[in-house]
């Protein structure tokens, strides 16, 4: 084989190869990843080991995760995990999955200090595909509740002239105000915006406004008891429009009560004053679908793009084959 046989082929080859890769690039540009705590479902004590786990995923298959989790080692004392080091109140996660996936899970021993809710948040965190390139940033977190020791006990024996009988009763917070003792929140609260209506434990949908401005708001609620688990869905983070955040009490009996918050971040500038308009005109439908549409409008963009850049890297290597191959003819000619 000629030296110039072989530049023709690598020049060939070189061009097939990065028109592969253009659709493949605009394909995975967009890619995202997301994050869920799964805390234990009932209340642990203190003293108690439990687990935590953590699964990350996204539209593609991810190479490695980078995190730190801020815990609250007042509550919590964290013990082990294949995945992550540290201690304090934050831990440095560092993992990647065993076989090529577009989800991973990582799990985290913990052991309970003392009564009270400690919150676990995911912070800095970086998903990124076999290649290092990023593929999404997500937040997430959750709630554990340390219940203390065992429920208190007392033993009362009352003797008379006949019999000799012996009860046994649990002690157990009254009532206050008609509230429930266990199984309820006492108090929601928002860092941002305003409840409507406002809270009541017997009240379970919630709606907050807050202005385009605002990225970020944190929910807090209260159990009516210690022993109550809570677990929060959602995150933080607010996107334009309707961010739907929920709060489950759950009561060592096993009995549930879910509170919805639905927060709702004002669109900014000229975007907000056509929502506006459109919601007086009864057009909500209509402007999610334009946003469909507009969204479509940028894949065929984006799609039409990388078809013509692989369209003429085709041409040129078309060129460069009949050009060769003309060579090749003529070169035979004069040998002969």
């Amino acid at each position: 084989m000629t030296t110039k046989t072989k530049l023709v082929k690598r020049i060939f080859s070189s061009l097939l190869t990065a028109a592969l890769a253009v659709p493949m690039t605009a394909l995975t540009a967009h890619a995202t990843g997301e994050a869920f705590f799964y805390p234990p479902k009932n209340p642990v004590m203190t003293d108690q080991q439990f687990e935590v786990s953590v699964t990350f995923s996204a539209d593609s298959e991810i190479g490695s995760v980078q995190a730190n989790i801020a815990y609250d080692d007042s509550v919590i004392e964290f013990v082990s995990s294949d995945n992550a080091s540290g201690g304090g109140g934050v831990l440095t996660v560092n993992g990647f999955p065993d076989t090529p996936s577009s989800e991973v899970d990582f799990s985290f021993t913990f052991k309970g200090l003392s009564a009270g809710n400690a919150n676990i948040s995911l912070q800095s965190c970086q998903i990124y595909s076999p290649d290092s390139e990023l593929i999404g940033s997500p937040t997430a977190y959750c709630v554990i509740t340390v219940g203390g020791d065992k429920v208190e006990t007392k033993t009362e024996t009352e003797t008379t002239t006949t019999t000799e009988k012996t009860t046994t009763t649990t002690t157990k917070t009254a009532p206050s105000n008609g509230i429930p003792d266990k199984g309820v929140l006492t108090a929601l609260t928002v860092d941002n915006g305003e409840l409507s209506p406002a809270f009541a434990y017997n009240v379970y949908n919630y709606t907050v406004n807050v202005d385009n401005s605002v990225t970020n708001v944190e929910i807090e609620g209260t159990t009516a008891s210690p022993s109550d688990y809570i677990w929060y869905t959602g995150t933080s983070e607010c996107q334009v429009g309707e961010n739907v955040r929920t709060i489950t009490v759950t009561d060592v009996d096993g009995n549930a009560a879910t509170y919805t918050v639905t927060i709702i971040r004002a669109a900014g500038g000229d975007e907000q004053q056509t929502q506006t308009s459109q919601k007086k005109d009864g057009s909500d439908t209509s402007s999610a679908v334009s946003k469909n549409a507009n969204v479509m409008d940028q894949y065929k963009k984006m799609l039409n793009t990388a078809l013509a850049i692989v369209l003429i890297v085709l041409v040129i290597a078309l060129v460069v084959i009949i050009i060769w191959i003309r060579g090749k003819i003529k070169g035979g000619k004069k040998d002969k």
